[in-house]
C-alpha cells in the first residue's frame, strides 16, 4: 500500500457510523490518510473519537471484518504527498470535534427543506473531524481549489466521495474492500 492515499470507510456495527451514513445518505462515515509503514506495519492518520491519532491500518481496517473501505490514489507526485503528510503530523493529538456534528444535522434539516448550505462555514471549530484532516492534507498537497463551494469545516466523507468522482484527473479508486454491492 502506498502512503499518501485517501480512504473512505465505514464500520457497520458502529452507532455513530450509522447516524453519519443516514444524515449524509452515503455509504461512508469516515475518512483518513494512509501513512508510511512503521516497523513493517501499515499505518494511517485519522481523526476519530479520541482525536487525531496515528494508528495501524491493518488492525483497524484491512483485518477488521466490520470495516469496509475504498482506497483512493491521488495522481500527483509522491514528493508532494510526502510534504503534505509531514504537515498533517502537526495535527496529532488534536481533540475530536464532536460539536461539529450539530452543523451537519442542521445541514441535513436544510437539505430536507430544499436548501443547500454546504457553502456556509461550520459554526464549531474546536477539535478536528476526519474529513477536516483529509481537507488539510489535500490543501497541503496544493489541491485546496477542489473545495470551492464548501465552507470551512462543512465537508463530510460523503462530500469527499463526490469531489473525488468529480475530479478523475486527480483521484482514482484503486481498491474496495468489503463494500456493499
Amino acid at each position: 500500500m502506498n502512503s499518501g492515499n485517501l480512504v473512505l470507510a465505514t464500520t457497520e456495527s458502529s452507532f455513530i457510523s450509522k447516524c453519519i451514513r443516514w444524515f449524509t445518505q452515503s455509504q461512508f462515515s469516515h475518512s483518513f490518510v494512509t501513512m508510511p509503514d512503521v516497523l513493517s506495519f501499515p499505518m494511517c492518520i485519522e481523526a476519530a473519537g479520541g482525536g487525531v491519532d496515528y494508528i495501524r491500518f491493518d488492525t483497524e481496517y484491512s483485518n477488521n471484518q466490520a470495516a469496509s473501505y475504498q482506497l483512493w490514489n491521488i495522481k500527483i507526485d509522491q514528493s508532494i504527498k510526502d510534504k503534505a503528510m509531514q504537515s498533517i503530523l502537526n495535527d496529532l493529538e488534536i481533540g475530536y470535534g464532536f460539536f461539529q456534528y450539530i452543523y451537519f444535522i442542521w445541514r441535513k434539516i436544510n437539505s430536507l427543506l430544499g436548501r443547500d448550505i454546504k457553502s456556509q462555514n461550520n459554526w464549531f471549530n474546536e477539535g478536528m473531524i476526519c474529513s477536516q484532516l483529509c481537507v488539510a492534507y489535500l490543501t497541503a498537497c496544493g489541491l485546496g481549489y477542489i473545495f470551492a463551494g464548501y465552507g470551512k469545516g462543512s465537508i463530510a466523507p460523503a462530500d469527499l466521495f463526490t469531489i473525488f468522482n468529480a475530479h478523475p484527473e486527480l483521484f482514482e479508486a484503486i481498491q474496495s474492500v468489503r463494500m456493499p454491492s
